[in-house]
C-alpha cells in the first residue's frame, strides 16, 4: 500500500510538473519578413513569402498561420519549409506534413514540424499567392498589405522588413504616389521598383505591420469586386461618420443630460405648489369640513385604497350604515371569528358626493339593506378604480386640483414608458448591429432610455395643486401632525369625546391602528354609534335593523359602559379588536383584491487592430493617396500566429 501511494505522488508531481512547463512556454520571432513579388496588375495577383526564425522555449510540436481573406479574392499555391526543407502537404497531423485548407476566418495553415523542438530555433518560410488584392484608381494603383497580424498571441517581434518588388515600369512616382506603412513604427524605403519597409523598433505581442505603396495607374487591370463597396465605407468612415459621431455624441447628451436636466427644470417651474401663508405648527380641530378621503386624496395627492375605505367609515359616521360585529365559535368551540356586516340606514343619500353614492350602490347593490364583508370579497375591487377616479374629480371641481393628478401622472407615466421603450429597443438593434452607422450610435438609444426613466420619475411628482388646494393641503398636514403626535400637543383623555369624529380620518392618514391603540385605556370615550358589537348583549345584543332610525333619545354609551356591559372583562382592547379588526380585515380584504386585480391588468464589427494613423512614409512620395481612404486599418491579408 505504501508503494502505491508513492508511486501516486510521484505520478502527481510528474503531471504537476509537465502542467507547468507546458504554461511556462513561450516564443520569440527573432526575425519575421514579408517579400512580396511577382506582382501581376492586369492579372491582380502577386506572391508572398514569409520568412520566420523563432526561438523556442519549451517544447512544441506544430506552428500555425491563418490568412484572411478580408478585401483580396483568394489564397492559392501554399508551400511550407522548415530549414530550407520542403514539408509535405497532408491533413493527417504527421511530422513534416503541413495542410492548407478555407475556414470562415480565412486561409488556415497548420504545419507540423519535421521534429519537436524543445528549447531551440526554428527557420519557417511559407509562401502562398494572393488573387484579387490589388486596388485600381486612375490616379494610382495601390498594393495595401497586412505583412503581421497584431494576432500573434502577445509573444515579440524583435525584427521585420517588408519588401515589395514591383514590374517594371510601375515604380512609385515622387510627389505623386504616397508609401506608408501603419502599425509598429517603420522606415520607408523607395529604390525604383523596389520598396522596402523596416520596423524600427520590436513589435510589440498587439501590434500589426503592414505597407500601402501606390503605383501608375494600370489601364489594364480590372477592380476587385470587392474594392467599391469597401471605399464607399472608408470614404464615408473618414468624411461622414466624424459628423455622424459628432451628431450622435451632441443628441445623445442633449437627451441623455438635457432631458433628465429638462425634467427637473419643468419640474421646478411648473410641478411645484404655490406658496402659501404661514401655516401653524399643527392644528386641533380638521380646517374644514373636507370628507376623509378628499383630505387623503389632497394631502399624497393619490386616492389610495385607504381613502376609499375611509370613506366606510365617514358614511357610517354620518349616519348612513352601520357595521355590525359578531362572534362565531370554531369547530368545536376552538376559537372564535369575528363576522362584519353592513347594514343600511334609512337616510336618503341625494346629498352625497358622487364617489359617496358610487360608494354606498357598491356596498348595498341591488337594494340590498345588508350585505356581509365576506360576500364582498372578489367583487368590491372592481368598483375601486371608479371610486378612485370619482375623488379626484370632485377635488377637481372644487377647485383643490387645475388637472387630474392621475391623469397627469398617467400621461408622464405614458411618454416615459415610450420614450425608454424605445430607447431601450434602439439599445438592443445597435448593440445586436453594432458599428453600421457609427460606434457611437448606441449613445443615442441610451441617452433616450435615459431621459425615459427621468420622465418615468417625473411622473410622481408633476402633479400641482391650485393655491386654494396647496392652502387647504398645508392646513390638512397641520391637523394630521396633532393626530400623528397627540400626547405631545393634547391629552389622550381630554380628546376622547372626538374619537369618533377623527376615526375616518385616521383612517386617510394611515394612523387608525394608532388612534385606536390611544384610547384603549380611557374609559370615557365614546362607542361610535353606528358599531355594533352584538357579543356584548344587552342594547347591542339584538342587533341593528336594517332601514331603521338609529336608538336614540339616551346618551352615547362609552368603553366603560361596554366594559361593564361585558362583566368587567372588556376594555377598549376588545373594542380594538372590533373596530381596528374590522378595518383591517376590510383594508386587507380590499388591497389584495386590488393588487390581484393589478396583476392580471397589468397580471463594432471587428475593427483593424493597425494603428489609425501612419508609422512611416515615403518622404518623396505623394502626400494623399488615390482612392480607399487615408488612414490604416483598411489592409488586405492579416489573420494570426502561433505555435503549439
Amino acid at each position: 500500500m505504501n508503494r502505491f501511494l508513492l508511486v501516486a505522488l510521484l505520478l502527481i508531481l510528474l503531471i504537476g510538473g509537465v502542467a507547468s512547463a507546458q504554461d511556462d512556454r513561450s516564443i520569440t520571432w527573432q526575425q519575421w519578413d514579408v517579400t512580396i513579388d511577382n506582382v501581376d496588375t492586369s492579372a491582380n495577383r502577386f506572391d508572398v513569402v514569409e520568412t520566420t526564425m523563432i526561438e523556442f522555449s519549451g517544447t512544441f510540436r506544430f506552428g500555425q498561420r491563418v490568412i484572411s481573406w478580408d478585401q483580396l479574392d483568394r489564397i492559392s499555391s501554399v508551400s511550407v519549409s522548415q530549414d530550407g526543407v520542403l514539408l509535405t502537404p497532408g491533413c493527417a497531423n504527421e511530422r513534416g506534413t503541413f495542410c492548407a485548407r478555407r475556414t470562415s476566418e480565412g486561409t488556415e495553415i497548420t504545419y507540423y514540424f519535421r521534429q519537436p523542438i524543445t528549447n531551440g530555433v526554428g527557420h519557417f518560410e511559407i509562401a502562398y499567392s494572393v488573387e484579387g488584392a490589388l486596388r485600381s484608381y486612375e490616379g494610382g494603383d495601390q498594393l495595401w498589405w497586412v505583412a503581421i497580424p497584431s494576432e500573434h498571441f502577445g509573444f515579440p517581434i524583435e525584427n521585420s522588413t517588408i519588401a515589395v518588388l514591383l514590374p517594371a515600369g510601375m515604380a512609385p512616382r515622387e510627389g505623386i504616389d504616397p508609401v506608408e506603412t501603419y502599425g509598429a513604427p517603420g522606415d520607408v524605403q523607395v529604390r525604383g521598383t523596389t520598396v522596402t519597409a523596416r520596423a524600427t523598433s520590436a513589435i510589440t505581442g498587439d501590434q500589426s505591420f503592414e505597407i500601402r505603396v501606390q503605383y501608375p495607374h494600370d489601364p489594364s487591370a480590372v477592380p476587385p469586386v470587392w474594392q467599391a463597396d469597401f471605399d464607399a465605407q472608408r470614404a464615408y468612415e473618414e468624411t461622414t461618420q466624424p459628423v455622424v459621431d459628432t451628431g450622435l455624441i451632441g443628441l445623445s447628451c442633449l437627451f441623455g443630460i438635457g432631458g433628465p436636466l429638462g425634467m427637473f427644470l419643468l419640474w421646478y417651474r411648473r410641478g411645484r405648489d404655490p406658496k402659501v401663508g404661514i401655516v401653524p405648527e399643527y392644528l386641533s380641530d380638521p380646517p374644514d369640513d373636507l370628507p376623509p378621503a378628499m383630505v387623503g386624496t389632497l394631502v399624497d395627492e393619490r386616492a389610495d385604497v385607504r381613502d376609499v375605505i375611509s370613506t366606510v367609515i365617514d358614511l357610517a359616521r354620518r349616519g348612513y350604515l352601520v357595521m355590525e360585529e359578531s362572534l362565531q365559535e370554531g369547530f368545536m368551540g376552538i376559537g372564535q371569528t369575528r363576522k362584519f356586516t353592513f347594514k343600511r340606514i334609512d337616510q336618503a343619500a341625494d346629498n352625497l358626493r358622487s364617489y359617496e353614492k358610487q360608494m354606498l350602490v357598491a356596498i348595498f347593490s341591488g337594494g340590498r339593506m345588508e350585505r356581509t364583508l365576506e360576500s364582498l370579497q372578489n367583487q368590491f375591487y372592481m368598483h375601486i378604480p371608479l371610486i378612485q377616479n370619482s375623488i379626484y374629480e370632485a377635488l377637481l371641481k372644487e377647485g383643490y386640483f387645475p388637472r387630474n393628478p392621475a391623469n397627469v401622472r398617467a400621461l408622464w407615466t405614458i411618454g416615459g414608458i415610450a420614450v425608454a421603450g424605445l430607447g431601450g429597443f434602439g439599445l438592443f438593434s445597435t448593440l445586436a448591429e453594432p458599428g453600421v452607422l457609427s460606434n457611437f450610435l448606441p449613445l443615442f438609444p441610451f441617452g433616450l432610455l435615459l431621459m425615459g426613466a427621468a420622465m418615468l420619475i417625473a411622473a410622481q411628482f408633476m402633479t400641482v395643486r391650485t393655491p386654494k388646494g396647496a392652502e387647504s393641503a398645508a392646513k390638512w398636514l397641520a391637523f394630521y401632525r396633532y393626530m400623528q403626535n397627540l400626547e405631545k400637543y393634547s391629552s389622550v383623555e381630554s380628546a376622547a369625546n372626538r374619537f369618533d369624529d377623527f376615526l375616518a380620518y385616521s383612517v386617510c392618514f394611515g394612523l387608525d391602528k394608532q388612534w385606536v391603540r390611544q384610547f384603549s385605556s380611557v374609559p370615557t370615550t365614546p362607542i361610535p354609534t353606528w358599531y355594533y358589537p352584538t357579543y356584548m348583549g344587552r342594547r347591542w345584543g339584538w342587533g341593528y335593523s336594517p332601514g331603521t332610525p338609529l336608538p336614540s333619545g339616551h346618551q352615547q354609551p362609552t368603553i366603560g359602559d361596554m366594559a361593564r356591559a361585558g362583566e368587567g372583562g372588556f376594555s377598549l382592547d376588545d373594542a380594538s379588536g372590533g373596530l381596528s379588526g374590522g378595518l383591517n380585515a376590510i383594508s386587507t380584504g380590499l388591497t389584495t383584491m386590488l393588487n390581484s386585480t393589478s396583476r392580471a391588468m397589468t397580471s463594432q464589427p471587428q475593427t483593424s487592430s493597425s494603428s489609425g494613423g501612419s508609422s512611416g512614409r515615403w518622404t518623396s512620395g505623394g502626400r494623399s493617396f488615390s482612392g480607399g481612404g487615408f488612414r490604416g486599418g483598411g489592409g488586405s491579408g492579416g489573420g494570426r500566429s502561433g505555435f503549439g
